[in-house]
Parts: C-alpha cells; structure tokens; sequence
C-alpha cells in the first residue's frame, strides 16, 4: 500500500492568509515542508480520503492525476474535508478528452445531504452513493472498508474514522477527532494495525474534546498498545495540524524524535 499526503494541515492551512502568529510567519519565509494545505490523502492511486478545497492545487504541485480514482471516503461534512465543488466538475463537459472510471463514494448522511442541498447529481458527476455509518463494514475491491466512531462536533453526529485494508496492510485513518470513546474502541476490538495515520491538531498548546493534541495522540497510542492492536512494528504518522497550536515542520519532527512516530508534511509518499 502506498500513501501520499495531499494536504497536512487544519481547517485555516499553514499560513493562514489571516493570521500572522510564528508558525504562519516562518512559513512564508522558509515555506518548504511548512507549507500545508487541508488534509487529504491518498491510498494508491485509486483511493482518496476527503475532498477538501486544496485538493486541485495539491495534485497540480505533486504532479498527480486523479483520472484512476475509483474510491472516495469522506470523513464528516466540514468544508475542509469535503468541498462539494471538486465533484461538481467530475463532469463531462470539464473533460471532454478524458473517460473516467465511476466514482464510489461512501460517506454519512450529513455528508450526502450536504451534496443534494449545494445542487449535486450522482449521474453527472459519474458516482455512486454508498450511505455509511460508524461500525460498519463494505468491500471496495480490492480494499475491505470499516468505519469507527470519530469523538468530533456533536452536532454533526456521524463523523467517522476508517480502517483500510488492501489484504497487505491494515490502516487506521484517524483524524478530526478527539480521544476515542468507548464505541470507538469497542468497534476496533481485536484489529491488529500495520499502520495508523492519526491526527495531532493541537500540538503542546491546548486541550479539547474534538481534536488531539500531542498529548493525547500519545495517549490514544498507550491505549492502542494496551490493547494489542499496534506493536512496535506498527508504522505511525502524525498529521492535521493547526497553525495557531503547533510549530515549524523541523520542530514537530523534533518533539517527535525517538518516538518512531513520523510527522507529515506535503507530498510524503509511503511504501507500507
């Protein structure tokens, strides 16, 4: 399985055009790995998660083309992680040369509401709806799907974390969420992970229900030991950071340093 990092960043990137706090500043002069976009990664070439409004500019930087895109799991309905815009223009008039394979989309019904309100057609678009839900299961060949309760806003009510798992390798997907609750961890019973991409949106700076900071992406980590679902050969990478919480790319690797944990940044590509 091979992971590329899209975007790295919360819901303001880095730098936010609006703010002139250190991180936002050090980033428009060494820009570099500084530079981040709003989260998205994708597995392969044919499976991406969220679809937030950076998604064209990331891919037109990396060099990466979307045409063999079959695959599309959306965590929750914020506009960061799903910008209804980027499906609109799947069709066919914007690509009068290119086929494209159907799109299957799997995604909670604040997500698919959201698509049917701001005017979007499945057959236009060339895309195929799967309503989902935390605790569930399905296969996307050559993918098997399970989804687990994400600790966000309570409002919301079905954001979700996801388990991807290509018969190779077991990934958990875990971000904009905050420490598990008891039916996250019930529904990951008996998982054993190869790999966790997970969220570290606070960094050293703050506390909070909905997003983890360092502290608690090392406690959500104790826990996932504790009850054997990573080990030690478990590959991890922190991701989703916020401007206002975290520092430069370089001192993120550096609180991480030791640790194995790796820290993210725009464009890494993994072999898993």
């Amino acid at each position: 399985m091979k992971i590329t990092f899209l975007g790295t960043a919360a819901a303001e990137g880095i730098p936010f055009p609006f703010c002139d706090c250190a991180t936002c500043q050090q980033a428009r002069r060494e820009k570099g790995r500084n530079i981040r976009r709003r989260q998205s990664l994708l597995i392969n070439d044919d499976l991406l998660i969220d679809i937030g409004p950076d998604l064209y500019a990331a891919c037109a930087d990396l060099g990466i083309s979307l045409t063999g895109l079959q695959h599309l799991l959306v965590t929750h309905s914020h506009k960061d992680h799903f910008y209804e815009l980027n499906l609109q223009l799947r069709h066919r008039m914007f690509r009068l040369s290119t086929d494209l394979p159907p799109l299957t989309v799997v995604a909670g019904a604040s997500v698919l509401s959201k698509w049917d309100l701001t005017g979007g057609k499945d057959q236009a678009a060339e895309l195929n709806r799967i309503p989902f839900a935390a605790g569930r299961q399905l296969e996307l060949a050559p993918y098997h799907v399970r989804s687990i309760e994400a600790s966000h806003i309570p409002s919301i009510g079905d954001a979700m974390n996801y388990i991807i798992d290509d018969g190779k390798v077991k990934l958990l997907y875990a971000s904009d969420t905050g420490m598990y609750g008891e039916q996250a961890w019930r529904q990951l019973a008996g998982v054993k992970l190869d790999a966790v991409v997970m969220e570290a949106t606070l960094g050293t700076r703050q506390q909070a229900k909905t997003h983890l900071s360092f502290r608690d992406f090392g406690l959500m980590l104790e826990r996932m030991r504790e009850l054997d679902i990573i080990t030690e050969e478990t590959k991890v990478i922190a991701t989703h950071f916020s401007h206002q919480c975290v520092d430069p790319h370089e001192e993120i690797e550096a609180y991480f340093q030791g640790t194995g944990v790796v820290c993210a940044y725009d464009g890494l590509s993994l072999e898993l």
